[in-house]
């Protein structure tokens, strides 16, 4: 073989980009703080609260019974010791000096009666003095003094409810929430600091993909060019085949000359193909202003090859004999419209003006001309000088038009030319004229004109619509407009679908917190003990609406108000017991005496209790119903087997600051006000302000949601711009996987396949084809190659059109005929090595 034979190179897939390292940092450490803030928002404390009971307790209350009501430790951020005494705290004790093992201490004992109307903050005050203290926690006293009284408050509102053991227990959770030492609870710093990472992360990273959109963008003008120039390549040589058929002395000398040229520019380009390949791979010069324009310069000396590549392709043609005609139209087809124009306006010319001798020989020059375009004149030396004397002989009938035209008018007609092809290389390399094309157009153009202005506008030449220019089918700006709409609708999309996540989170902590009313489920049973001969249930459950929270069991108890509380609406009582500094006094309750009905109720009734600790169970409910003499009723209380904690009032009924009864003339409808309490009590039960406003809370999740989102769509675009090569994904990816196996075989028999052309090149007539012929091969084994990688290292969102199935196809029929070649190659030199060993 020849040492101009081609060498296969497999070029390199893809440059590589690289990882966005910046944003996969930021990402990381933003998401890293995340999860360290949701840890720390959500966290839950691991130590326990220690409950020592001393003394002599009411209400049930002591070691055993406080033990067996916990039914799990009480949890706080440190080991603390609540101590619980039956004695009113010293007046160092109030003040924190407290025995080394205590922390808190709280004493049973309650308030005494009220005496007047006062709900302010000072009531709270007076009925936790020497009742609750704590060891010096906060740097501000009064905060040791106000966390002892939501201690206190705690237990004393829970003793309300009937409780006893529990009451102790919900002052230990209290206790744990005012001594809170675990991280900042509030979610807002931790918010604040994510979406400013989300925003770092969302810049660079649209930095880092927008450099590797351009990068990417230059990497496929890089491989289009490739594949162009690949592909101008595999004609030239397989031109060359029927080149070297040629006789030399054949050979037109220009035509010698413009292919020697076309030679020698596509072997520059190959050299200059791989130094810019190699400075756009490199990641240090891929997006250098010097490497963007060594590439454009490498374009725009493709695109002049490609055209003189045409041209020596096209006198190929005509030289060697095969498809001269095809050369020849491309040369006709203007002048041939043109001509044929001029003959319709020179018709329909009034009267004799035109000579219709003239029409004949513009027709005759006509018919000529193409005559000439057919190639069929004797050798190609020989058509090409008919086709010369045939253009020339219709340019001077269209001058000669024109002169006689022109007489008629009074000044010249504006002549605008037609959009044509450039033939001038064409023909430079059939050795005609360059501008021999040019010159008839123009003359041909001259005459139409003239003819319009003289003889008038013809509608089916000169009011046809403009041609349309099929290269883009979407006007520009359309196309700009939809990709624009587009980005507005995804980023409208986007922020609503911030709006609705940031929503769903607000919600999910109001139902949370307990501010959401949430019960659906009925009440499970009613029971009147020891029956129901007071109440019609009927009327009850008529005006009660059930929204509980969970499976409840309420059982009502009628009891004698005079009995039990020592309250009479008896007139005459009441003038007795008529207070002129307290005009309530007739209708306040004392609290020891209601505290002692409400456990002798449940004395009573041991089958509604727990029999160690005197609790109400889970799920049921006491509501005590007393009446007086006149028929009014009163419920001052309501015992429930839930323990009371957080910042609501429905739950805590019993009166501690004003010890006021309310009196109801129908004991159904005290019935139906007490189950709405618990109602309602229960589904607030455990509310606590949040430490932060829930509508802040919303403005700051909706901007770190748009980020989350935006970066989201960021990586998504990333990892669709991602080469998917190493996968088993992708339409037509099995059968670009097939293609490349027969490829990689083609390529590995490659020098088994050159000893085999050498051995038939030296048996045949005309060695220099046969060394053509396997340039050839080789050159298409290359372009299959180029076509090959570039197709696999195509990104997914570009493998989802049906151009690239197309593209495949195509391939897979070039790697057909390779395999066909290369068999038919190899079966010929079998046949010689068998003949020349039989003549041996």
């Amino acid at each position: 073989m020849s040492s101009h034979s081609t060498q296969l190179k497999r070029v390199r897939s893809k440059p590589n980009f690289g990882l966005p390292w910046l944003p996969i940092l930021l990402g990381t450490a933003t998401l890293m703080f995340g999860i360290t803030g949701l840890v720390a928002v959500t966290a839950h404390p691991s130590a326990e609260i220690r409950i020592i009971v001393e003394g002599q307790q009411p209400w049930n209350i002591s070691q055993q019974t406080a033990q067996a009501a916990l039914k799990e430790p009480v949890a706080s951020w440190k080991p603390l010791t609540l101590r619980v005494t039956d004695r009113t705290l010293s007046l160092a004790e109030q003040q924190g000096n407290l025995a080394p093992d205590t922390d808190i201490l709280l004493s049973t004992q309650l308030a005494q009666r009220a005496t007047e109307d006062d709900t302010s903050e000072a009531i709270r005050r007076d009925q936790a003095s020497g009742k609750a203290a704590i060891r010096p926690y906060f740097k501000d006293r009064a905060q040791d003094v106000a966390a002892g009284q939501d201690i206190h408050d705690a237990y004393q509102v829970n003793v309300g409810l009937g409780h006893g053991p529990l009451a102790v227990i919900a002052a230990a959770r209290e206790a744990a929430l005012q001594l809170d030492d675990g991280p900042p609870r509030s979610p807002l710093p931790w918010i604040m600091g994510t979406a400013l990472g989300l925003l770092l992360t969302a810049f660079t990273l649209s930095k880092a993909l927008g450099r590797r959109s351009r990068w990417e963008a230059r990497f496929r003008r890089l491989t289009t060019a490739q594949r162009q120039l690949a592909g101008i390549v595999l004609e030239l040589e397989a031109l060359e085949v029927t080149y070297l058929a040629i006789e030399e002395e054949q050979r037109p000398t220009g035509f010698t000359t413009a292919w020697e040229k076309v030679r020698t520019t596509s072997l520059e380009l190959a050299r200059t193909e791989q130094s810019v390949a190699a400075a756009l791979y490199e990641r240090s010069s891929g997006m250098t202003q010097a490497t963007a324009k060594r590439l454009e310069r490498f374009e725009a000396s493709l695109t002049r090859l490609a055209a003189s590549a045409d041209a020596v392709m096209g006198a190929g043609a005509v030289i060697g004999r095969f498809g001269a005609e095809s050369t020849f139209q491309r040369l006709a087809a203007p002048l041939s419209f043109a001509t044929r124009e001029l003959l319709v306006r020179l018709r329909a010319a009034p009267g004799s003006v035109i000579d219709p001798g003239i029409i004949a020989d513009l027709e005759s020059a006509l018919d000529t001309l193409l005559a000439a375009s057919t190639g069929e004149n004797g050798s190609s030396a020989h058509a090409v000088r008919s086709w010369d004397r045939a253009e020339n002989v219709l340019k001077r009938q269209a001058h000669a038009i024109s002169r006689k035209l022109r007489r008629m008018l009074p000044r010249r007609p504006a002549v605008n030319p037609r959009p044509a092809e450039d033939l001038s290389v064409l023909r430079a390399t059939l050795g005609l004229n360059p501008q021999g094309s040019w010159q008839a157009r123009t003359a041909l153009d001259v005459a139409n004109a003239t003819a319009r202005e003289a003889f008038g506008r013809l509608p089916e030449f000169d009011d046809a619509p403009a041609p349309k220019h099929h290269g883009s089918p979407v006007n520009p700006a359309l196309r700009t407009g939809i990709r624009r709409g587009a980005k507005v609708l995804g980023g409208t999309a986007m922020v609503l679908v911030a709006a609705f996540l940031s929503a769903i989170v607000i919600v999910i902590l109001e139902d949370g917190s307990g501010t959401a009313l949430t019960g659906d489920k009925q009440l499970q049973g009613l029971h009147f003990v020891p029956d129901g001969s007071r109440f019609d249930e009927e009327i009850i459950r008529r005006d009660f609406q059930d929204n509980f929270t969970e499976d409840l069991q309420v059982t009502v108890v009628p009891r004698d108000a005079e009995e039990d509380l020592g309250l009479s609406r008896d007139p005459r009582v009441l003038t007795k017991d008529q207070n002129p500094n307290d005009p309530y006094a007739s209708i306040r309750f004392e609290p020891h005496v209601l505290l002692e009905a409400m456990w002798d109720i449940k004395a009573q009734h041991p089958e509604l209790v727990d029999p160690l600790t005197g609790e109400l169970p889970p799920g049921h409910a006491l509501v005590p119903v007393w009446f007086f003499n006149n028929g009014y009723t009163i419920v001052p209380v309501r015992m429930t087997g839930e323990v009371y904690s957080g910042e609501t009032t429905w739950l805590k009924r019993f009166d501690w600051n004003t010890n006021l009864i309310q009196l109801e003339h129908s004991p159904e409808q005290a019935v139906v006000y007490a189950l709405k309490g618990l109602s309602i009590g229960l589904q607030e039960n455990n509310y606590r302000e949040p430490d932060f406003p829930l509508d802040a809370l919303f403005w700051f999740l909706f901007p770190a949601f748009v980020l989350l989102l935006f970066i989201g769509y960021q990586v998504l675009r990333y990892g669709g711009s991602m080469s998917m090569r190493l996968g088993r994904f992708g339409k037509g990816a099995a059968r670009l996987r097939t293609a490349r196996t027969e490829l990689e075989a083609l390529a590995i028999g490659l020098d088994d396949s050159r000893l085999n052309a050498v051995l038939v090149a030296q048996q045949g007539a005309l060695p220099q084809a046969a060394e053509a012929d396997q340039r050839l091969f080789e050159s298409a084994l290359a372009l299959a190659w180029r076509m090959a990688e570039e197709l696999a290292s195509r990104p997914l969102n570009q493998r989802l059109g049906g151009d690239y199935l197309l593209q495949i196809e195509r391939l897979e029929y070039l790697v057909s005929v390779l395999a066909v070649r290369d068999t038919d190659i190899a079966g010929r030199a079998r046949l010689l090595l068998a003949a020349m060993r039989r003549a041996d």
